[in-house]
C-alpha cells in the first residue's frame, strides 16, 4: 500500500521539484514593478538585503540572469522580461482562483476604449475567449468615437490607430500586418481576369484616406500615385465592406476581413504582393494602469491570440514592437 502511495505521489513530486520559490516570484514581479529594493522591501515586509538573494536565489533556480545594469539603473534582461510574462500570468491566475470556503473575489472591471472597426473584427469575435480566459475581469468595451449625448469613462487600455508614437503613455503594437489587396469573385469575374498587376485599372481601387495605396503599389513595381475612385473611405471597416459587396478592390489587413475570405466573399489578389502599411493598431495606457496585473495579462494575452495570417494566408508577420514612451 504503502508503495502505490508513493507511486501515486510520485508525478506530484516531479512538478514540485521544478517549481520556483514562490517567495522567490513574489520578490521578483515587485522588483519589475517598481524603482527600488527599497521599495520592493517596503511592500513584502522584508530587508532590502533579502530582496536581492531572493531574486538571486531565482536566477540559480531558472539559471537565468534576470536583471541588468545600464546607465546606473537595474532593468530587465531579455530572458527576465520574458519570463516577467510567464511569472505574472500565473501569480495573477493563482490570486483570482476562487477557494472553497471563501467567498469569490468580486470582479474586477477593465475599460477598454477601441475603434469600432478593431472593436468589431478584433474584439467581439472573441468575447467568449476573453470570458473563459478572465472570468474575473467585467469588460467594458467603448467606441473611440464622438457620440452626441455620451460620456465615456477614462479607458484603462486604449487601442488606437496610428504610428505608435503616444508620448506618456504605455505603448504595446497588438496587431502588425501586412496588408493584401481583395475583391470580390464576382468583381474579378466581371473586371478580370487579374492574372498580373498590370492588369488592375485604377478606377478598379477603392480609396481608404488612412491606409494608402502607395506601398502597396511600390511593393508590386508600379510607379502608380493614389487612385481616383468613385469611393473614398475613411474607416478601414467600411473599406472591406464596400469590395465584399463587389463596389471594387481594397487594400486590407487579412486579421480583418476573416468572416469574408471565409465566407468567400472576398479573394486575396497576388497573395504574392504584401505591403507594410504606414499605420498599425496599438494597446496603450498610463504606466500607472500598466503596472496592475490584469491590465498588463489583457495586453498580453491578446498579442498571443490575435489571429495570426501567416498561418493561413502564407503572410509574414514582424515580431510585435513593445516600447514604453516617456
Amino acid at each position: 500500500m504503502q508503495g502505490a502511495l508513493i507511486s501515486h505521489l510520485s508525478p506530484m513530486s516531479a512538478i514540485s521539484s521544478r517549481l520556483p520559490p514562490i517567495h522567490c516570484l513574489l520578490a521578483f514581479e515587485a522588483r519589475a514593478r517598481l524603482e527600488s529594493g527599497v521599495l520592493v522591501a517596503k511592500e513584502l515586509n522584508i530587508t532590502p538585503s533579502a530582496v536581492s538573494h531572493r531574486i538571486r536565489q531565482l536566477e540559480d533556480f531558472t539559471n537565468l540572469t534576470l536583471f541588468t545594469k545600464v546607465n546606473g539603473n537595474i532593468v530587465l534582461t531579455p530572458d527576465g522580461q520574458s519570463y516577467l510574462e510567464t511569472v505574472r500570468g500565473a501569480l495573477y491566475a493563482l490570486s483570482y482562483f476562487p477557494s472553497r470556503g471563501r467567498a469569490a473575489r468580486p470582479k474586477q472591471k477593465l475599460r477598454l476604449s477601441s475603434p469600432p472597426t478593431f472593436a468589431a473584427r478584433i474584439l467581439v469575435p472573441r468575447l467568449a475567449d476573453i470570458r473563459e480566459q478572465f472570468p474575473a475581469i467585467e469588460v467594458d468595451i467603448q467606441l473611440s468615437v464622438p457620440l452626441i449625448g455620451a460620456k465615456a469613462e477614462p479607458a484603462d487600455i486604449d487601442f488606437r490607430f496610428g504610428d505608435g508614437n503616444y508620448p506618456g503613455r504605455t505603448v504595446v503594437k497588438v496587431l502588425d500586418e501586412k496588408v493584401v489587396a481583395v475583391c470580390h469573385p464576382e468583381f474579378a469575374r466581371r473586371h478580370g481576369p487579374f492574372k498580373k498587376v498590370a492588369d488592375l485599372r485604377p478606377d478598379h481601387l477603392l480609396r481608404c484616406s488612412i491606409d494608402p495605396w502607395r506601398p502597396w503599389f511600390q511593393a508590386a513595381g508600379l510607379d502608380w500615385s493614389e487612385p481616383e475612385s468613385h469611393f473614398s473611405f475613411s474607416d478601414v471597416g467600411l473599406f472591406a465592406d464596400a469590395a465584399a459587396h463587389e463596389a471594387g478592390i481594397a487594400l486590407v489587413r487579412p486579421s480583418m476581413v476573416e468572416e469574408h475570405i471565409e465566407s468567400g466573399r472576398l479573394a486575396v489578389l497576388f497573395p504574392s504582393i504584401m505591403a507594410a502599411p504606414y499605420y498599425a493598431y496599438y494597446a496603450t495606457c498610463t504606466p500607472e494602469s500598466y503596472q496592475r496585473p490584469e491590465v498588463e495579462a489583457f495586453i498580453r494575452w491578446l498579442e498571443d491570440h490575435l489571429y495570426d495570417p501567416a498561418s493561413r494566408y502564407k503572410l509574414p508577420r514582424k515580431p510585435v514592437r513593445r516600447a514604453s514612451v516617456a
